[in-house]
């Protein structure tokens, strides 16, 4: 079933698509932590194009039906509203992953203080929450820029999610074709990489749907797939030294860290409670710091029971994420999103040694 962008923005009295916007975080193939920033930026680019459609559109129709009150003042609301053109002119220029979090925060506060304003002239002017709630309404679905950035979207996220499997797939072979030249017997791998390659032809079609739930989907059983083939791959290796598996697994610890240290602030700026996802995620990180220490004073045993605590904090925050996923209201393919990071965390987990 399509979601339509303003389930997640329904107020008071009418939607503004802004206030609880999380950009979509596009589920990897197989990696744990994020995507490259540079393939992840246009993606959340567009996604925020497209919601400040959404709300320039609810906007317009809000100071038009305003209008329509005895006594009404629209000054301030258009004011507000300019200052968002500003904002939205300027989505295109971002150029880094921070610069889109600070700016889609600075259009949330100012369509909350556009929100507060039209609410406060309703109430003031007799105006009718159900007419406006109409009026926005129409104005959205007749509205053909906003399904222009929809498409732009949907466009966009495909081009990277699919050059980003076919990387996958890329590295991934080179990686079994440096193994058999070392002397590793792959023959027993090597097909599994073959029918996940296979798999692009279901990720083209789930994000062709331009569904988040069936893209979401899609996506987590690309990653069970993946991890399959990680898994024996990590089999195969067991003559790598304690120090470089150690190197792998703090790099990993990182990879997830920068990955949750952007995911929280979003999920606190749109329900506020996140239970114990920031307290777990700064434990983490307290104990992947003594553990690069242990390991830069040659304590080796100290390193491995340091990661014994590393693989429970992954637990722990992958506990946290299925929490949020199936007990919070969060924006259109943000459950779907936290679901996977919270499986990949427990796969990341398992494959780090028992004590």
């Amino acid at each position: 079933m399509n979601r339509h962008p303003l389930q997640a923005g329904f107020l008071a009295l009418f939607c503004l698509t802004l206030l609880t916007i999380i950009t979509c975080i596009p589920v990897h193939a197989a990696d744990p932590g994020p995507f490259a920033d540079d393939r992840v930026l246009p993606i959340e680019r567009a996604h925020l194009a497209w919601m400040a459609e959404v709300s320039d559109v609810e906007m317009v129709a809000a100071i038009a039906y305003v209008e329509t009150l005895f006594g009404k003042d629209t000054r301030s609301m258009s004011s507000l509203h300019a200052d968002f053109l500003k904002a939205k002119s300027a989505v295109g220029s971002i150029t880094s992953l921070s610069e889109l979090d600070n700016h889609t925060t600075l259009m949330q506060e100012n369509a909350r203080s556009f929100n507060q304003e039209t609410m406060d002239q309703v109430s003031s002017h007799q105006g009718k929450p159900e007419n406006l709630k109409v009026q926005i309404g129409n104005a959205v679905n007749a509205n053909p820029y906003i399904a222009m950035k929809k498409d732009a979207y949907w466009s966009t996220r495909s081009t990277y999610q699919l050059d980003e499997f076919d990387a996958w797939v890329s590295d991934t072979q080179k990686t079994l074709n440096a193994l058999q030249a070392q002397g590793y017997t792959v023959s027993d791998t090597s097909p599994y990489l073959v029918r996940f390659a296979s798999l692009k032809t279901d990720l083209k079609a789930s994000l062709n749907t331009k569904d988040f739930d069936r893209a979401g989907s899609t996506a987590v059983m690309i990653r069970d797939r993946s991890s399959e083939i990680t898994n024996r791959i990590a089999a195969l290796q067991t003559q790598v030294t304690t120090d470089t598996t150690a190197d792998f697994r703090l790099g990993e610890a990182d990879r997830v860290i920068a990955r949750a240290d952007r995911v929280n602030p979003q999920l606190v700026r749109q329900i506020l409670d996140i239970g114990d996802a920031e307290p777990v995620l700064s434990k983490l990180k307290i104990d992947v710091n003594l553990a690069r220490g242990a390991q830069n004073g040659g304590q080796s045993g100290l390193v491995f029971n340091q990661l014994q605590l590393i693989k429970k904090d992954y637990r722990d925050l992958a506990a946290a994420y299925r929490d949020i996923a199936v007990s919070a209201s969060l924006a259109p393919g943000m459950a779907d999103i936290l679901k996977a990071m919270s499986y990949s965390l427990e796969e990341t987990a398992n494959r780090i040694g028992e004590s």
